[in-house]
């Protein structure tokens, strides 16, 4: 969801103003000015979280395609899917920066650059985007747009979607204690968990998880090994609070394993996790309980020190 939003999002123009103060009379001020209002009445519209207004902004028939070629067409459907992300993503802020603006005929204009998405929680998205402006009734609208990857961003600036995961983490039942502290590493290319499970009060599990940005597969990937020889790696992809990772390793015995699990963050310092569709030897596996970790405060000592 987010990055149809952060497609749709950018479908509007960033620093027209500064094109349009330096562009001679011949390069259309006039039509440039247009589209500078349709851009400010988007960005409007997307900060005060109103889908309508959003969708008044795209012709009748407008076609969006995100990076992996989703097609939303019409504007009652783009519409429908700013109201399912402002539901899931109360809050967010859009920022743009504009590469080249080009008029193609009279009646229409090509627009490419930047956008970004800031959530509250500090999460921040950035798309390029190209769209298509088209004349109609002596308004300029959004007609056509495709949002691209952004190949500049860093390791760390993807990363920083993810970034709320950093700090100590714990679950607790009657029986089981888990653990989780998640930090920076290798130049903040990718962030690693230390975990442990303690049953009946004794070491039961124990291991490491690094997650990084996998520029082949364009999303993030997760990479685990656990005290008991096992291993596994997952590739994640994101729906609004909730995080969706297919999982499959090998079992210390050499079974092959797998499982599609859930990370939902439920607010700053709690997380939800769940799992389904596990298998073991290609048999279906019982499934695990949903569990909840929460964010461990700093201990008396170290806030001492500080």
């Amino acid at each position: 969801m987010k990055r149809i939003v952060m497609l749709t999002g950018s479908l509007v123009l960033a620093a027209v103003t500064t094109a349009s103060a330096q562009a001679p009379a011949t390069d259309r001020p006039a039509d440039r000015s247009a589209i500078l209002a349709n851009d400010a009445a988007f960005i409007k519209a997307f900060n005060a979280g109103d889908a309508k207004a959003i969708a008044a902004t795209f012709t009748e028939d407008a076609e969006v395609i995100d990076e992996d070629n989703v097609k939303i067409e019409g504007r009652r459907a783009i519409e429908e899917r700013f109201v399912a992300y402002f539901a899931a993503v109360p809050g967010a802020k859009l920022t743009l920066e504009t590469e080249s603006l080009k008029f193609l005929t009279t009646d229409s204009a090509l627009v490419r650059g930047r956008s970004k998405v800031s959530m509250t929680d500090g999460e921040s998205e950035t798309a390029k985007y190209t769209v298509i402006f088209v004349k109609r009734n002596g308004a300029w609208l959004q007609a056509s747009s495709r949002d691209e990857h952004d190949d500049t961003a860093t390791a760390e600036e993807r990363l920083k979607a993810i970034e709320w995961l950093v700090g100590e983490w714990v679950s607790e039942s009657e029986d089981s204690i888990a653990t989780w502290s998640c930090d920076w590493a290798d130049n903040k290319s990718f962030l690693l968990i230390s975990f442990t499970v303690h049953l009946a009060g004794k070491p039961a599990l124990s291991g490491t998880q690094r997650i990084g940005w996998d520029p082949l597969k364009r999303q993030f990937r997760s990479w685990v090994f656990d005290s008991e020889g096992g291993y596994g790696e997952g590739h994640w992809a994101n729906e609004g609070n909730r995080w969706l990772i297919k999982a499959s390793g090998v079992r210390h015995d050499g079974h092959p394993a797998s499982a599609s699990q859930v990370l939902n963050r439920i607010n700053k310092d709690m997380i939800r996790w769940t799992t389904a569709d596990r298998t073991i030897a290609g048999k279906i596996a019982p499934e695990v309980d949903e569990f909840t970790m929460v964010r461990r405060p700093p201990n008396p000592s170290a806030r001492a020190k500080k």
